[in-house]
């Protein structure tokens, strides 16, 4: 079975780290299927498996190429032969002439739209649905997103897959001994609450921003990690207040040591198709403050300390309570290793692999 798999990965988030870890556990599993990664960065592929034999790069050379990424691939799929063509950000490209796989990693697009650009407004809100109808098969990361697909674009319960993803292996919860140099790389100092993730209005970071600087612990910094959206820079951002330090985006090794050493991780989100920042952290022995809505009560079970509602009110005093009751964060970390131990990227990849296998035996 010859797969090929789009995959942007020069664009740091949860769908680059998707197709990323994707590939690589497809890439370990016994079998007779054969891999192509199509990809924006192939310097970004490597080490991936015995069975990748193929990578082509379709380079982005601007942001707002972002969008039209995936109909860039049509002379690629028209001129190679393939069982199977898997589009790993919710999109496919029009007319692949193969059978087709879309993951739709969420519709917060269609909940949320003002938090989006104009331009991912305009070319979500067309291209999302014309490929879940013309996909044969959709893989969503949750039951949470499943039934977003269902009751927003009508699509039939059959024909979607859910599976869900898991922690690289890179997220443990055991020191390193570069973990102190990191952190001094970045002017970070304990003890301090941690946030990661693209920053963007649907995750509410201004919110946590403010009831940390409410929260009157001065010993207790804030760590915000991520990179901004395009068109979206906030002032917490360009003039962090007091305590609050912003480091952007970093390595995966910079931001596991960064889970390790923080007294909770904290994300506010409006609004997550899985929630993998949660997990990460859950993995890297991190205690959870989330709040309990869409799919996030699905990822971290009862391993977290669950926000009633996204207020400046609650986030305070959930980061006090955490800050301060260290018998909960011992309780928090424990659970969240038990939790966390239940996700695996080779199990998502055995999953993935049936979804292949039935499109293409029709």
């Amino acid at each position: 079975m010859r797969i090929a798999i789009g995959a942007v990965l020069g664009v740091q988030g949860g769908p680059a780290r998707y197709a990323g870890e994707l590939v690589r556990a497809l890439s370990e599993l016994p079998g007779d299927h054969e891999l192509t990664v199509i990809c924006d960065r192939a310097a970004l592929v490597e080490d991936l498996g015995p069975r990748v034999v193929e990578v082509l790069e379709v380079p982005i050379r601007a942001v707002w190429e972002q969008g039209l990424w995936d109909q860039k691939l049509h002379h690629l799929l028209t001129r190679r032969h393939y069982d199977v063509y898997h589009g790993t950000k919710g999109i496919l490209p029009i007319f692949p002439r193969v059978p087709t796989v879309v993951t739709v990693h969420d519709l917060a697009v269609f909940h949320q739209p003002a938090t989006f650009s104009w331009l991912q407004r305009f070319h979500q809100r067309v291209l999302v649905p014309w490929s879940v109808r013309r996909a044969r098969k959709i893989i969503t990361d949750s039951h949470h997103a499943q039934q977003d697909l269902c009751r927003t674009l009508h699509v039939r319960t059959e024909k979607i897959a859910v599976v869900p993803l898991a922690a690289s292996a890179t997220f443990h919860h055991e020191g390193d001994r570069r973990d102190a140099e990191l952190l001094s790389e970045f002017g970070v100092s304990e003890p301090y609450v941690f946030y990661a993730g693209t920053i963007q209005p649907r995750k509410n970071v201004e919110l946590l921003v403010s009831a940390y600087t409410q929260l009157g612990l001065p010993d207790l910094g804030l760590v915000l990690a991520g990179r901004c959206r395009p068109g979206y820079r906030p002032r917490f951002v360009a003039e962090p207040p007091h305590g609050v330090r912003y480091v952007g985006e970093v390595s995966d090794h910079a931001l596991a040591a960064l889970y390790r050493h923080a007294l909770a991780f904290c994300s506010p989100s409006h609004y997550e198709g899985f929630g993998l920042s949660f997990l990460e952290a859950m993995a890297s022995g991190c205690p959870v403050i989330a709040p309990h809505h869409s799919s996030i009560p699905e990822v971290v079970g009862d391993a977290a300390l669950f926000l009633r509602d996204i207020t400046v009110e609650e986030l305070r005093a959930a980061l006090r309570t955490v800050a301060t009751d260290d018998a909960l964060r011992a309780r928090l970390r424990a659970a969240g290793l038990r939790r966390a131990r239940q996700f695996s990227w080779m199990e998502t990849a055995k999953a993935t692999l049936q979804v292949y296998r039935e499109v293409v035996d029709g």
